[in-house]
């Protein structure tokens, strides 16, 4: 069951307690990186509001294009005859489990935002976890630099070259308090560069995970605690399925994720438009913001190692949040597709 912390791969507290997945509030929030604008500032009119006509449809898309891809395979997988479960042995599950992974992306995006453009990246990850404590460490390495948006403008020296752009740290623990029911709480320390940030930035985090026998779903709040008074809530649905015919051990996994944003602070960038840098559209934001599509097949080359092709789609929910995506994406655009690999050793 992941949950995802980085928007597209951020810090997945996951199945073994916190692989490095999407999404901090306070990232979006570019106190420091504009000018504050005064009150003359012509803030676009109901840019903040809610679409919940656009909402309903596309929600709706998601959860019927989610259901559509896992149903077959959720078909044959209720016919198969369930294994009796292996019960480990007690030192063997008390025992600390160490976690090495990498995704090679073409491109990086958080909680709908791009944080790259036209260039690959590499995103390597390193998490141990005992009785129920994960500390993790997750970096982003941006091959080249690119940005054509006016409000984010790379530092001199940047552009079109390799940079490490980020560096994350988690801690966290998960109980579980009953049958197929646990609760987690967390942190995350944000080590950003500009111009996606001019300060690094702290965020906690709780929720509660259930399976049920179709699918697993999880509901999550983070809160960015340096900065700004920033929310996101995100609820994420997961079907791992296993696809014997392709490999033994080898499963499908799909991923569903919906997002919402509060930023209350009023130097927000909303929009995109043709206006001079200082005099930005700017205020405060809160509204169902993105939903993420991922797909991914998990290859076990041994005991340790698996290897996963993936991809996945970023969609905003309403008007305003594709107004909002598109002034703070490196690449000026709401929504985005990528695909990759990740390479994961576990022992």
């Amino acid at each position: 069951m992941e949950i995802r912390i980085h928007g597209q791969e951020r810090c997945d507290l996951a199945e073994n307690a916190g692989q490095a997945i999407g999404f901090l509030p306070g990232r979006l929030d570019k106190n420091e990186r504009i000018k504050k604008g005064g009150s003359d500032l012509n803030i676009k009119k109901g840019a903040n509001e809610m679409n919940s006509s656009a909402i309903r449809k596309k929600t709706l898309a998601c959860m019927i294009l989610f259901l559509t891809l896992s149903f077959p395979f959720m078909t044959a997988w209720a016919d198969e005859p369930t294994a009796p479960a292996v019960q480990k042995p007690r030192e063997e599950a008390a025992r600390p489990s160490m976690t090495f992974s990498t995704d090679i992306l073409s491109q990086y995006i958080f909680r709908g935002a791009a944080q790259s453009k036209d260039s690959a990246v590499l995103q390597p990850s390193f998490a141990v976890s005992y009785a129920g404590f994960s500390a993790s460490v997750w970096g982003n390495f941006d091959t080249a630099r690119h940005s054509n948006n006016p409000f984010m403008s790379l530092p001199s020296g940047q552009v079109g070259n390799a940079k490490w752009s980020e560096t994350d740290f988690t801690v966290s623990y998960t109980k579980e308090l009953c049958k197929d029911f646990s609760v987690l709480i967390g942190n995350i320390y944000y080590g950003l560069q500009p111009p996606i940030s001019n300060f690094d930035e702290d965020e906690i985090f709780g929720g509660v995970t259930y399976n049920f026998p179709w699918f697993s779903t999880a509901f999550t709040v983070y809160g960015e605690v340096t900065h700004a008074v920033d929310v996101w809530f995100q609820l994420d649905l997961t079907k791992s399925i296993p696809v014997e015919m392709l490999c033994k051990g080898a499963t499908l996994d799909f991923g569903a994720s919906f997002g919402y944003l509060i930023l209350l602070q009023d130097n927000n960038v909303l929009s995109l438009e043709s206006v001079p840098v200082g005099k930005e559209p700017l205020g405060s934001y809160s509204n169902f913001h993105t939903a993420q599509l991922t797909a991914d097949v998990k290859f076990p080359v041994n005991k340790y190692i698996t290897v996963s092709p993936k991809i996945g789609l970023w969609l905003p929910l309403t008007d305003a949040a594709s107004n909002f995506l598109e002034a703070n994406s490196l690449d000026s655009r709401s929504t985005h597709f990528y695909g990759g690999i990740n390479l994961t050793a576990t022992f």
